[in-house]
């Protein structure tokens, strides 16, 4: 008996009608009037025989007669949504880390060079001489020092980021106020966002002339960043409790705090998918007009933070809150997901990243002595000891090594650290940095274009002795694994600011594209490989006895190669459950080729009543190795009988 079936017919009845996850369901079973078609070859194949009362046949079959088509090997069209800027590198001595450059203090005044806030980064200034501030010059460095703790008598510094050195400064600022960078006034350069020492917000461009200054004051340890709230193309500056134009700096709207919470900052994003932006400070939720949504029973006394991530796998946002020793995730809506109790009630703002490799987010966030990471479930994974009594100190995630796993980058009162997000392990740790801590965190970028990201802090001497100013880490051999060129904002979340410092009216949502909040990918527009699997052609030499032989033959869509090795599973497709039936490993499939096609051999018992699923990335346990650009067409189902 010979069946071919045709790659339409496969992915139409097969992938659509029947389409299961051998993972966690079975297909319903098909209506007699909606079963597949004969093919052509086998036109009765659902035919009975009527019983004659004659002795049924005795013929043996052979099996060397049940042959099946191999598939010739051609090639495919990549996807233009697999192609990206390239691939992850694996990074062989990643620990191999030095020093590549730190600004101690200004060059007219050394005194004034501690940092309490998270340095940001981008294009200020014309370095290659062509007439424009672009993404083709080096990047800049901009923060606001001071000298130890008198903030209000603080220093805007913009400093060259292959070197440290300064381009130009200007006194009267805020140094406990955190900056950001945005293009305000769409002219095609960042301009820079701050706070004066009357602590108003004030705009400058990126040669420092003063744009605006806002009427509205803010609260203590104030923190801004950029968005598009109503989408009209005109950027907003959220700054503590105040909604500002970001054209003129005047008030949009003053945000009506709930509860005390000393310490929070603003978190943006279009939370409901409605077109319009959420804002989020402390532990309430506003729109874009700045009326309040909904808020959590979480509430931190000593700091409140948030995040915005994917938590279900639906379009919407959710958010995570950290507050009062507790961590909870709500919906978009406000109901409550998951609430855990962790850390200490002094805690630092979050960081989301997949950081054990599992294809999946987790959480982490530091707190008055320990660091803790959470899958989203609420299932604790490590902590670990530090040394931070205020415990404001923040984290950021990277994927320092490129083994597809991120990893935590924390500063404490005394030391930087790069932690093994999957255990907690310290795989580097420098010590000289000083900090008073107040949510700053490592910034990550490719600050001197060289095409490996460095890594940078904020250092003080606000409670201790050591480090001020800024240092940048670098790997010391062939690099890191290459990252964008700046990090424009506290919120950083890859894509609520686009790289040349413009603000998109409908950013792409950072959840559904990379599920990172102060975390970055490497590469943030990577390329991926796209598996896909057909099967060609089937043949059963007997329905008793088999063989049966499937054609099958993979295809890579995406704008990388798979790795010789790549697992497949076979699993037979019954009524109620999907048993695993035999496994196996594909060959390298480069990009946009769909290699010669291979053959399955399996017995006819080994074929379920719902038909059969092949799977390729799977090892037969369900989960998958490989990031694919599209993880949902690595399998396909045959949901026809194979004998009448």
């Amino acid at each position: 008996m010979h069946r071919t079936s045709l790659l339409t017919l496969l992915v139409a009845i097969g992938c659509t009608e029947y389409d299961v996850n051998p993972k966690t369901e079975n297909p319903e079973v098909p209506d007699a009037d909606t079963a597949v078609d004969c093919p052509p070859q086998i036109p009765d194949c659902r035919d009975t025989e009527e019983d004659t009362g004659e002795p049924p046949d005795t013929e043996v079959p052979n099996p060397d007669d049940c042959e099946v088509i191999i598939a010739t090997a051609r090639t495919v069209n990549v996807l233009p949504e697999c192609e990206g800027e390239g691939a992850l590198v694996e990074v062989t001595d990643p620990w191999n880390v030095s020093i590549e450059w730190q600004w101690t203090g200004l060059s007219s005044n050394p005194s004034v060079q501690d940092v309490i806030t998270t340095p940001v980064i981008g294009n200020l200034t014309d370095d290659n001489g062509d007439g424009r501030v672009d993404e083709n010059d080096i990047p800049d460095v901009m923060t606001v020092a001071s000298v130890e703790s008198n903030f209000t008598n603080g220093t805007l510094v913009v400093l060259d980021g292959a070197t440290g050195t300064e381009h130009w400064s200007l006194s009267g600022y805020d140094a406990s106020g955190g900056g950001a960078l945005a293009d305000l006034d769409s002219d095609g350069v960042s301009d820079i966002i701050v706070f004066n020492s009357q602590r108003r917000v004030v705009a400058l461009d990126a040669s420092g002339n003063v744009m605006w200054t806002s009427s509205a004051t803010v609260g203590t340890y104030p923190q801004a960043t950029v968005a598009d709230l109503d989408a009209d193309g005109d950027p907003e500056v959220i700054a503590d409790t105040v909604i500002l134009n970001g054209q003129t700096g005047a008030t949009i709207a003053t945000l009506s705090i709930t509860g005390s919470i000393p310490y929070r900052m603003p978190a943006v994003g279009d939370l409901d998918q409605d077109g319009d932006q959420e804002v989020i400070v402390g532990n309430t939720v506003y729109d874009h007009n700045g009326n309040r949504l909904w808020s959590s029973t979480i509430s931190g006394s000593y700091g409140h933070w948030s995040a915005i991530l994917d938590y279900d796998g639906d379009p919407e946002a959710e958010v995570a809150m950290i507050g009062g020793g507790q961590m909870g995730i709500y919906e978009d809506d406000g109901t409550e997901l998951v609430r855990v109790s962790a850390g200490t009630g002094q805690p630092g703002a979050p960081c989301v990243a997949d950081f054990d490799g599992d294809n999946e987010a987790e959480i982490g966030w530091a707190s008055s002595g320990v660091f803790v990471m959470f899958e989203l479930d609420g299932t604790q994974l490590w902590s670990q000891t530090i040394n931070d009594s205020s415990g404001l100190a923040s984290c950021s995630g990277y994927d320092v090594n490129g083994d597809l796993s991120y990893e935590v980058l924390y500063a404490d009162q005394d030391t930087f650290y790069i932690f093994d997000g999957a255990t907690g392990a310290v795989n580097f740790s420098q010590t000289g940095h000083a900090s008073g801590t107040l949510w700053e965190y490592p910034s990550v970028a490719d600050v001197d274009n060289d095409n490996s990201a460095e890594i940078v802090i904020g250092s003080n001497n606000y409670w201790q002795q050591g480090w001020g100013g800024i240092t940048v880490f670098g790997h010391n051999g062939d690099g890191w694994p290459k990252s964008g060129t700046t990090w424009h904002v506290h919120d950083f979340a890859v894509s609520n600011i686009n790289p040349d410092g413009s603000v998109p009216a409908n950013p792409t949502p950072s959840w559904q594209e990379y599920n990172v909040y102060r975390a970055r990918p490497a590469v943030d527009d990577p390329s991926y490989p796209d598996l896909g699997v057909l099967v060609r052609d089937l043949c059963v030499a007997d329905c008793e006895d088999g063989p049966v032989k499937i054609s099958v033959q993979v295809e890579n869509k995406g704008g990388e190669p798979i790795a010789a090795g790549t697992p497949w599973a076979f699993y037979k497709n019954d009524n109620t459950s999907t048993t695993l039936v035999t496994t196996g490993t594909l060959p390298e499939v480069a990009s946009g080729e769909a290699p010669e096609g291979f053959v399955i051999e399996v017995l006819p018992s080994d074929i379920g009543s719902y038909g059969f699923i092949l799977v390729v990335d799977d090892d037969g346990s369900g989960g998958y190795s490989i990031n694919e650009c599209d993880e949902t067409n690595n399998r396909v189902v045959w949901a026809d009988r194979i004998c009448g």
